[in-house]
């Protein structure tokens, strides 16, 4: 028996072009009665730094570097704090969904 499981991708790209640092807060969705989700921080270094499962408002996180992550979904905006005091202000520029499942799951074996 296959089963699809849509997966909703929402990103939040930061307001300046001239930053490639974005979060990425990934859903998945299935048969099951909870949802998967995660929050990824993208550095300028574009490296991923997993914040750990979606949520709405503030946090710390295990990064010495953030002191401090805000997200407002109904607002589509986020915001970071680094420890040195400076703000990074992001804003959601995407919303992307897609079917995936079957044979694999929706991160290809994971």
């Amino acid at each position: 028996m296959k089963f699809s499981l849509p997966a909703a991708v929402f990103g939040l790209s930061l307001f300046g072009a001239g930053d490639a640092a974005r979060i990425e807060i990934r859903a998945t969705t299935g048969p099951g009665l909870i949802p998967v989700s995660s929050t990824t921080y993208i550095g300028d270094d574009r490296k991923a730094y997993p914040l750990g499962s979606s949520f709405d408002g503030c946090r710390k996180t295990s990064y010495n570097w953030i002191r401090e992550i805000c997200i407002d979904s109904d607002r589509a905006r986020a915001h970071i704090v680094y420890s040195g005091g400076t703000k990074k202000c992001f804003k959601r520029t995407r919303s992307s969904s897609k079917l995936c499942g079957g044979n694999e799951s929706c991160n290809k074996g994971a």
